[in-house]
C-alpha cells in the first residue's frame, strides 16, 4: 500500500509540473543532460549551438525540475528554440538505445543518467577549458570520451592522476568547439579600442574560490594603470552569470568594484540579458550610469585590445583569440596562489606593478585539433566527434 502511494505521488508530481514539457525521446540520437539549480544554466551551454557544434532540432536537452529555477529553464529553451524534455525523478531520465550523451557539468544525476543508458555512449566537454578543479575532477573519469581543446587539457588530466597515459584514446582534440566561446569576432570593423573585464563568480564551493571581486580597489587601480598604459578609455565589463548565486556577498563586491572603475572616469559598457539575475542588481544600483549590451560577442563597434580575468575559462577563450590576456588572483587565497599558466601572465593584486609586459607567445597545446579536423567548421567538428564515439559501439 505505502508503495503504491508513493508511485502515485511520483507519478503525479511529474505529470503536474513537467506535463507539455516532454518530447517523443525516440525522435532523438543526441542528449544533453542537465540536472542543477543555477537559474542560467541553459545560457551557459548556449554557445555551443550559437556556434552550431549542436544542432537544436538533433539534440535534446533532458533536464531535472528544480523549484528555484525551472521557470528560467522553460523560458531559455523556449527563447533559443531548443528542445526540452522535464524530469523529476532519476527513474524518470529518458532510457535510449545506442543514443550519444554529452555532459556539460558535473552531477551525481550523471551516474543514474548512465545508468538508465547503458547501450549509449557517454561523452564529457564541460563548459570551457581551465585550470580550475572543475577541469580536472576525478568524477571526469566515468565517460567513455572526453572533448579537450588540446594537449594542455590532457596533460592536466595526467598531471593530476585522473587518468593513465594508455587511456589517451579517451581523447578527443576538438579545439576551439570546447571551449564554448562567448567573444565577439569582427577584425573588419574595427572603430574603437576597449579593455575587457571578466572576473569569474565565487565557485560553487570554498575550496574553489577563484574570484577577485572582493579587491574592488585594487582592480579598479589596476584597470586605470593599464588602461594608461595602452591609452584606452572605454572597459567592457562581463561577470559571470552565477555571480553572487551561492553567496551574496559576492554581490556587494561586485558593486563596490564598477562603483571604483567608475569613479575612473572611463566609459564602461556592462554585459548582461536584461532579464538575467547579474543584470537585475547591477541595473538596480546604476541605471544610467552605464551602457548596456545582451552580449559580448554582438559587439561589433569595439576592438578587444586587452582580457582581464581570473583563473577562468575566459582567461583560454581570450588568449586563444591573439588577444592579450592577464589573469588577476589574490596571493592570500592558496587555491589561486598555486595555479601556474605556461601562457599567460598573472598578476597578484595585492603587489601591483607600474608597468606591465604583454610579451609573451600563447601555449601552442592550448589549441589542437585531431587529424585534418582543423580546417572544419563547427558542424563538421560534431560530425566527425559522432563517427569516432559511434565508431566504438
Amino acid at each position: 500500500m505505502i508503495v503504491n502511494i508513493k508511485h502515485f505521488l511520483r507519478n503525479s508530481r511529474q505529470y503536474l509540473f513537467c506535463r507539455h514539457n516532454e518530447v517523443t525521446v525516440k525522435d532523438y540520437k543526441y542528449f544533453i543532460l542537465l540536472d542543477s539549480k543555477v537559474p542560467n544554466i541553459v545560457e551557459q551551454i548556449y554557445p555551443y549551438f550559437e556556434k552550431e557544434f549542436f544542432s537544436k532540432d538533433e539534440v535534446l536537452i533532458v533536464y531535472r525540475h528544480h523549484f528555484e529555477n525551472i521557470k528560467a529553464i522553460k523560458k531559455a529553451i523556449k527563447k533559443f528554440s531548443l528542445k526540452g524534455h522535464c524530469f523529476i525523478n532519476l527513474r524518470d531520465i529518458p532510457s535510449v538505445k545506442d543514443g550519444i550523451w554529452f555532459y556539460t557539468h558535473n552531477s551525481m544525476t550523471n551516474l543514474a543518467g548512465m545508468n538508465k543508458n547503458v547501450y549509449s555512449k557517454h561523452v564529457w566537454m564541460g563548459h570551457g577549458d581551465s585550470e580550475k578543479v572543475s577541469s580536472y575532477k576525478k568524477i571526469i573519469r566515468i565517460y567513455d570520451y572526453c572533448l579537450v581543446s588540446g594537449e594542455r587539457a590532457i596533460e592536466r588530466f595526467y598531471q593530476y592522476g585522473i587518468f593513465r597515459k594508455e587511456e589517451s584514446y579517451r581523447f578527443l582534440r576538438v579545439g576551439r568547439a570546447v571551449l564554448c566561446s562567448v567573444l565577439p569576432f569582427n577584425p573588419d570593423k574595427v572603430l574603437k579600442k576597449a579593455i575587457l573585464f571578466a572576473p569569474t563568480w565565487e565557485g560553487p564551493m570554498k575550496g574553489e574560490s577563484y574570484s577577485t571581486l572582493h579587491l574592488s580597489e585594487e582592480n579598479a587601480t589596476f584597470i586605470k594603470s593599464v588602461s594608461q598604459q595602452l591609452d584606452i578609455d572605454t572597459v567592457i565589463i562581463k561577470l559571470h552569470p552565477n555571480t553572487g548565486i551561492r553567496d551574496s556577498k559576492t554581490v556587494k563586491e561586485s558593486i563596490k568594484t564598477i562603483q571604483a572603475i567608475l569613479e575612473l572616469n572611463k566609459k564602461i559598457i556592462f554585459i548582461s540579458e536584461i532579464d538575467s539575475w547579474v543584470y537585475s542588481f547591477i541595473y538596480k544600483k546604476f541605471k544610467q550610469k552605464l551602457e548596456y549590451r545582451d552580449k559580448l560577442h554582438e559587439i561589433e563597434d569595439y576592438q578587444l585590445e586587452m582580457g582581464i580575468t581570473n583563473i577562468s575559462a575566459m582567461a583560454s577563450m581570450i588568449a586563444v583569440e591573439g588577444i592579450k590576456t592577464l589573469v588577476l588572483y589574490d596571493e592570500k587565497i592558496e587555491e589561486q596562489k598555486k595555479v601556474e599558466f605556461s601562457f599567460i601572465k598573472k598578476v597578484n593584486l595585492r603587489q601591483l606593478e607600474p608597468l606591465y609586459s604583454f610579451d609573451y607567445g600563447l601555449d601552442n597545446d592550448l589549441l589542437n585539433y585531431e587529424s585534418a579536423w582543423e580546417s572544419l567548421s563547427q558542424r563538421e567538428l560534431f560530425t566527425q566527434v559522432v563517427k569516432r564515439v559511434s565508431s566504438s559501439q
